[in-house]
């Protein structure tokens, strides 16, 4: 991705520094708009992620988002008594070209005349990794033309960047949460009590559901909670995490365990016994999954 620094501390203070923003502008003076140059100059170019698996349409890596950013022309009749400056509208374009040359895809978009001239211009373009037929490109590598055109003398700056679409097997991290009410199930004894209470969503206090179930024991046996998480049979480096709050008192448990009771389900369970409490605000589970990709 081909990124120039620009300066804008020297621009605000209506300095004359040199600020290398691209083949077309030379300094702060031409960046405003007094005897600007009218050459379009790229600041930003390219696509992330710069690998990509278009062939399994899972929502991972599918495409890739393009970003086409620049420095704005300021019309010269104006001057630079801002707010009254306009820009030149350009048209900024994105190319991508297979490893023969042929165009796979493209976006094209045209800037406006009235654009703040402080800040860069152009857009960003999400290409969902197919062809003109809409059929996912295969494993390549792909040039990528970013072009921005002024529409007014047609005068152009080009940067040239390369993507990369592949298959390989991943090993992705999949994490899922759990409402603290949404319990599989649950069981109390005598003098123990299981409630859901809602207290109002915070997330500031980590309370993004509004709800949180509390376990309570006085003197009795105990209070658990189930939550029980579907997996894939293939899932590895299974690990749980309950967040949550002990209340009163010292002389009783909290126990929190977890528990693969079969190749695709596994159990969180939360217990108080004896003279204890703990509210439960969250349950989750993450796991890691081969993904050919």
């Amino acid at each position: 991705m081909r990124r120039l620094a620009l300066t804008l501390a020297a621009l605000a203070a209506g300095t004359t520094g040199l600020v290398t923003i691209g083949a077309g502008a030379a300094s702060a003076d031409d960046y405003l708009g007094d005897g600007s140059s009218t050459i379009p100059s790229i600041h930003t170019s390219g696509g992330d992620p710069e690998t990509f698996y278009p062939r399994i349409r899972d929502g991972y890596r599918d495409g890739v988002r393009f970003v086409a950013y620049g420095a704005p022309i300021v019309d010269r009749a104006t001057g630079n008594d801002y707010p009254q400056d306009l820009t030149t509208p350009q048209a900024w374009s994105i190319v991508v070209r297979n490893s023969s040359g042929y165009r796979v895809a493209s976006h094209s978009e045209t800037t406006g005349e009235n654009d703040d001239p402080n800040w860069w211009v152009g857009g960003e373009w999400y290409w969902n990794g197919k062809n003109l037929a809409g059929v996912p490109v295969g494993v390549g590598t792909f040039k990528v033309t970013t072009t921005m055109t002024n529409t007014e003398t047609g005068e152009k700056d080009t940067a040239v960047d390369t993507v990369y679409a592949k298959t390989a097997m991943t090993y992705p991290r999949t994490t899922k949460v759990r409402h603290p009410g949404l319990t599989s199930s649950r069981a109390r004894t005598t003098s123990c009590r299981i409630d859901d209470v809602y207290v109002g969503a915070d997330d500031d206090q980590g309370l993004p559901w509004g709800w949180e179930l509390d376990l309570d024991c006085w003197g009795g046996r105990y209070a658990l909670a189930n939550y029980r998480f579907a997996v894939p049979s293939n899932a590895t480096n299974v690990t749980f995490a309950v967040r949550g709050e002990r209340g009163c008192c010292t002389n009783g448990r909290v126990i929190k365990t977890g528990t693969r009771v079969s190749s695709t389900r596994y159990n969180v369970r939360v217990k108080v016994t004896n003279w204890a409490s703990f509210t439960v605000r969250e349950v989750s589970l993450t796991y890691t999954q081969a993904v050919r990709r």
